[in-house]
């Protein structure tokens, strides 16, 4: 076991290390965990997949012992990624005997109430729901001694700032806050450090931007050819496990039942209109490989860790780069080898050019003749568009 560090993690944490069959820390938790355990404030930048997790949650399970009320308090930005960080947290502390407890919208908030109540020592959750339950006084932060704040710069857009400026506020006895997150650019920085004292910095910034297991690649298609090149790619990159990025939420359903009735191609969606129930049942069915492809919009872009992701496709492009770096970031993870397609159609090219700025792309050489038996749609008969 070489998770030796100075201050020393508790010998109950390196207990459920084993028990998970971890041995060796990843370069972000070597880097980040002895500032963490030393009560150094801290902003952490590396890429997906790198441990980010472990790296604040090995020493928050560290530091806690149970008590009457939340000792840590973990702000993640969505359902998926609050309840990904719950599991982890949970499994490698089982033998710490700590009450991790995860709430997020889209579940009963009597239900989640009632889980509050009956007590936690590490809370996870996502700002809206913690600020529900605060408002109805069923949560104290009071006792909060340890703040993190994972995929920070997303907190900090303007969706969150108010109930993130709330909970701010009852917090204000924490000894320590930490900053996670894949890219953290300058003024999210400068907005976080106001949160922060004389915060420590670890950034592993190439790693970032673009890992050596993860190839880059576009492919320069007619806006109107673009669900017949997807399907081409899908039967000649034949993925283990794709996700197909969006950017509205009506395209996934829409875009997925395509697939599977004209593409022959078995595919699920997920957007933010769904129940978390019908979110979480998609998710299994997509970490198990019943769904080879899952059509997503960026609600899928952060945190999510799916064993065997193969390939990401960007049937639109984001606007920000940032997010196409989080969206690729779902694969090469732990490292694995991955590959990330755009489909660059001429509306995209403004996105495209910001993208290649950051991260060089490869062409990708098109099969001739590689079209899929999808009949055309009816705007496209006589055209000679993508001849």
């Amino acid at each position: 076991m070489s998770f030796q560090f100075t201050p020393p993690l508790r010998p109950a944490v390196l207990e459920g290390l084993a028990a998970v069959g971890f041995s060796e820390p990843t370069p972000v938790q070597r880097e980040a965990i002895p500032l963490i355990l030393a009560k150094r404030d801290a902003i952490v930048q590396a890429k997906t997949g790198s441990g980010k997790t472990l790296a604040y949650g090995l020493p928050l399970l560290s530091f806690i012992k149970p008590g009457p009320r939340p000792q840590a308090l973990v702000i993640a930005p969505t359902r998926e990624l609050a309840i990904q960080i719950g599991e982890a947290i949970a499994t490698v502390g089982e033998p710490c005997g700590l009450r991790v407890v995860t709430v997020y919208g889209g579940m009963s908030l009597r239900q989640q109430r009632k889980a509050v109540q009956e007590g936690q020592d590490i809370l996870i959750g996502t700002p809206g729901r913690l600020r529900d339950l605060v408002d109805q006084d069923r949560l104290d932060l009071s006792g909060v001694r340890f703040l993190v704040l994972d995929e920070a710069d997303r907190m900090f857009e303007m969706g969150f700032r108010k109930d993130l400026d709330f909970l701010f506020v009852h917090v204000r006895m924490r000894e320590q806050t930490l900053i996670f997150s894949a890219t953290i650019p300058p003024e999210i920085e400068t907005l976080a450090r106001k949160q922060m004292t004389n915060p420590a910095s670890v950034r592993l910034e190439s790693e970032a931007l673009s890992p050596v297991e993860l190839s880059h690649w576009y492919l320069r298609v007619p806006r109107k050819k673009r669900y017949n090149r997807l399907v081409a790619l899908l039967r000649i990159e034949k993925p283990t496990r794709a996700l197909i990025f969006t950017e509205m939420k009506h395209e996934t359903e829409e875009l997925a039942r395509r697939l599977e009735e004209k593409g022959k191609i078995k595919a699920g969606f997920l957007n933010g209109n769904m129940t978390q129930m019908d979110r979480n049942k998609v998710m299994a069915s997509f970490r198990s490989g019943e769904l080879p492809v899952l059509v997503a919009t960026d609600i899928a872009a952060r945190g999510l860790d799916i064993e065997g992701l193969s390939h990401v496709f960007h049937y639109s492009l984001p606007a920000v780069v940032e997010t196409y770096i989080h969206r690729s970031g779902r694969t090469a993870r732990n490292g694995n080898v991955g590959k990330t397609v755009m489909l660059v159609s001429p509306d995209m090219e403004a996105e495209f050019d910001a993208i290649q700025k950051q991260i060089p792309c490869a062409e990708y050489l098109y099969p001739h003749g590689a079209e899929t038996p999808d009949s055309p749609d009816p705007s496209e008969t006589g055209s000679r568009d993508g001849e």
